[in-house]
């Protein structure tokens, strides 16, 4: 998605508490599965305004992030300038439902919602080769996911008013397609934004199933409060986390 100048800053301010939460959580996971004192690289799909990879950064981790919208990427760089500048981090334009690897990595991640905005079957296939393409052996891939139930809730209206701005969020469900759409109006810091974001959920069976066929041997589906816990009625959960490698 080729979000605008306004409206990835927009991005950054309303949605940027996800990354902040779910970083910690994430980090202590990983560092119970990786080895001790060894430098461990990340790839972080749909970066955004790069909040996710600033925390993984400052604790060491080796960072490339890919988005599609140049204007995401440019707040990340801010954000990240310090590690720029020393080699541990880089940001790339790229499409994730299927880019050359970048590297070779540990860990690759996708969070909030990251997985959804892909619209067939085809691209999370094509996500999928192109994560286990650059995973070194036993690497790991984890992302969260709305289901059919969290995606309902997902698409919401509401009015949000900032001093430097405002926006107004009009959200839609066509349940029998397992689609929904959040419309996103307003202005922010002087500027006007009109965007839109479209979320799609699959059959976790199929996803799983795609997994598999894209090389992943072992496909647990939890929730990021219990991390790596199977659970036992996923579909009945609105945001899963799922952890292939």
């Amino acid at each position: 998605m080729g979000y605008d100048e306004a409206f990835a800053a927009v991005y950054d301010k309303y949605f940027g508490d996800y990354a902040e939460n779910a970083s910690p959580v994430l980090l202590r996971y990983f560092a119970s599965r990786m080895p001790s004192g060894k430098e461990v690289a990340l790839l972080d799909l749909g970066c955004g305004t790069g909040r996710l990879a600033s925390r993984f950064l400052d604790a060491g981790y080796r960072v490339t992030g890919l988005d599609l919208s140049p204007h995401m990427l440019a707040l990340a760089e801010s954000r990240c300038a310090r590690h720029l500048a020393l080699g541990t981090a880089r940001f790339l334009q790229a499409d994730m439902t299927g880019f050359p690897p970048p590297g070779t990595f540990e860990v690759a991640v996708c969070t909030y919602n990251g997985m959804n905005h892909l619209e067939n079957p085809e691209k999370m296939r094509g996500c999928f080769r192109s994560v286990r393409a650059c995973l070194s052996p036993g690497g790991l891939f984890l992302f969260d996911y709305h289901t059919r139930k969290g995606l309902k809730e997902w698409a919401y209206s509401e009015s949000t008013e900032w001093e430097e701005g405002l926006v107004e969020v009009t959200g839609w469900f066509k349940e029998e397609e397992g689609r929904a759409a959040m419309r996103l109006q307003g202005r922010y810091q002087g500027r006007t934004f009109d965007e839109t974001l479209s979320n799609r959920t699959f059959p976790l069976g199929e996803v799983r199933v795609w997994l598999k066929e894209a090389g992943f041997t072992r496909v647990t589906l939890t929730e990021m409060s219990r991390l790596g816990e199977p659970l036992d009625d996923p579909d009945e959960h609105k945001r899963i986390t799922v952890i292939a490698s």
